[in-house]
């Protein structure tokens, strides 16, 4: 269906007036049928409708010439003439009245506003607080004729129901808070055990290749001498040295082992001990007193490299 295209210069106000113009005509036709009687209340009927037409924004004239045919076929054409000249003297602002104002004149009821659906226009035997009252009420009611048809109970019906389900708080003796309070309780434990059971541990066995070396336990003493500590260690295959027993040198360890008795030497072999407590000094190698025993350790030192 094509759109009838909007005159120039039409906004807010023509909506309003459209509306107001639709509510009227159905007003009129209600309370006279298909024109106004030859009557003063015909004659204020017909000026309002001719200021409303007046607001037109096209074809003002031709509109306002067609609705005192249509309405007033009785009418003279000087009268009516004169009614057309007196709505266009009259300022914007009395042309179109507010809703109040508009029902005062055309005597609306609350009645015929609700049968006739008359919106725009409002009603003289109720004030705006109660006008808001019924609009709140039939938006209610038309929420719950929304909420049955959508499948929800009425208040009646849910009541009812709810009257005659269990109610096992009141054979446990206490309140209804109190039994859900628990109910909720024991359904979070029942949720944190099938959770716990759901658990599944994971343990993943390294891969253990075989041993190309012996495993040899070994003891540490801890520093104050107390504790042991025991501690498996791969060995290569290649077999390592014996430790001595004493500190020093293998040179050292065979001189000592042929039975050397100088004190340089024995002071050599505790060098480790003697550094510890700070008390070593450095023998003099080149010393008068045994010449001869400096000279065989150096000699025997030189032949066992």
């Amino acid at each position: 269906m094509n759109e009838v295209p909007r005159p120039a210069g039409t906004g807010k106000w023509e909506v309003v007036r459209r509306l107001r113009y639709g509510a009227l005509l159905n007003l009129f036709r209600h309370r006279w049928g298909k024109e106004f009687p030859d009557d003063d209340a015909g004659r204020e009927d017909l000026f309002e409708l001719i200021m409303n037409l007046s607001l037109a924004p096209a074809a003002t004239e031709k509109k306002i010439a067609n609705a005192i045919e249509l309405w007033a076929p009785w009418m003279q054409h000087d009268e009516a003439q004169m009614m057309v000249d007196h709505v266009q003297r009259l300022h914007i602002s009395e042309r179109l009245p507010t809703a109040k104002t508009l029902g005062v004149r055309v005597r609306l009821t609350n009645s015929e506003r609700e049968r006739l659906r008359l919106w725009p226009i409002a009603p003289i035997d109720m004030t705006d607080e109660q006008l808001a009252e019924q609009r709140k009420a039939k938006r209610q009611e038309r929420d719950a004729k929304r909420r049955r048809n959508n499948g929800s109970l009425s208040r009646e019906a849910y009541l009812a129901q709810f009257a005659s389900r269990e109610q096992p708080w009141k054979a446990e003796g206490i309140s209804r808070r109190t039994w859900e309070r628990r109910r909720g309780a024991g359904e979070r434990r029942d949720h944190r055990a099938n959770d716990a059971g759901e658990r599944q541990t994971i343990v993943v066995n390294a891969e253990r290749s075989p041993a190309t070396a012996s495993k040899v336990e070994t003891q540490r003493k801890g520093q104050q001498g107390s504790g042991e500590v025991k501690s498996l260690r791969e060995t290569t295959d290649v077999k390592k040295p014996e430790r001595q027993e004493r500190g020093g040198s293998p040179d050292i360890g065979v001189n000592l082992r042929h039975g050397g008795t100088d004190e340089r030497l024995i002071a050599l072999e505790n060098w480790g001990e003697n550094r510890k407590k700070k008390a070593w000094t450095k023998p003099s190698i080149l010393s008068d007193e045994a010449p001869d025993l400096e000279r065989c350790s150096l000699e025997e030192g030189a032949r066992a490299v």
